[in-house]
């Protein structure tokens, strides 16, 4: 199908992205090969630092930004410790290199994630430990009926398996998620904005 010419450089203007667009996607290419072997873990957050530092005296301070804003879409509820922590320092350590460093309130809002995160813990062990007292003398009485019958039961296993596949447990953790991952997205979103 042959076009006009005018067809054509509409074309042209419609494909073609401007100097500062390439530039962008160029920068954001740059950050992301650099954070890549950070998420894998060939990268500690002292290499990252450097790596990020001379990143931004090439490409300039926005680098910082979004190394950071990568850090903050990774975090999670349901992560290991040790793996926020990891990612907690490398935010802050970044932070460093800003001329107009927030790092005391970035540290103050990255500590009320850390407490989320614990009394998310802390309740959903606490709601796993009441229900498992709950059925464990149902599951006493059934384990010792099925002994008179000749049967082993074990009754641990039976206890957990019940716990998590009532619907009580299911209703409980849903409601809990929910509000707990509504409150961390608040938080990230005042980080993302922070930063």
């Amino acid at each position: 199908m042959d076009l006009s010419p005018r067809a054509q450089e509409r074309l042209e203007r419609i494909g073609a992205l401007s100097d500062a667009e390439q530039q962008r996607i160029r920068r954001e290419r740059e950050v992301e090969a650099v954070m890549s072997p950070y998420f894998l873990g060939d990268l500690s957050t002292e290499e990252l630092w450097q790596q990020i530092k001379s990143l931004a005296a090439t490409q300039g301070p926005d680098v910082v930004k979004l190394a950071q804003e990568r850090i903050v879409e990774t975090l999670r509820l349901q992560m290991s410790d040790d793996d926020f922590e990891g990612r907690k320092s490398t935010l802050l350590a970044l932070e460093t290199l800003k001329d107009s460093a927030r790092y005391s309130t970035l540290e103050s809002l990255l500590s009320s994630i850390v407490s989320l995160r614990e009394r998310y813990n802390q309740v959903k062990q606490q709601a796993l430990e009441q229900a498992r007292e709950q059925m464990e003398g149902q599951a006493r009485a059934a384990a010792e009926q099925a002994r008179r019958q000749g049967m082993v039961v074990d009754t641990a296993s039976t206890i957990e398996a019940s716990i998590k596949s009532s619907a009580e447990w299911q209703s409980f953790i849903t409601r809990h998620e929910a509000a707990a991952q509504q409150t961390l997205d608040d938080y990230l979103s005042r980080l993302k904005a922070m930063l």
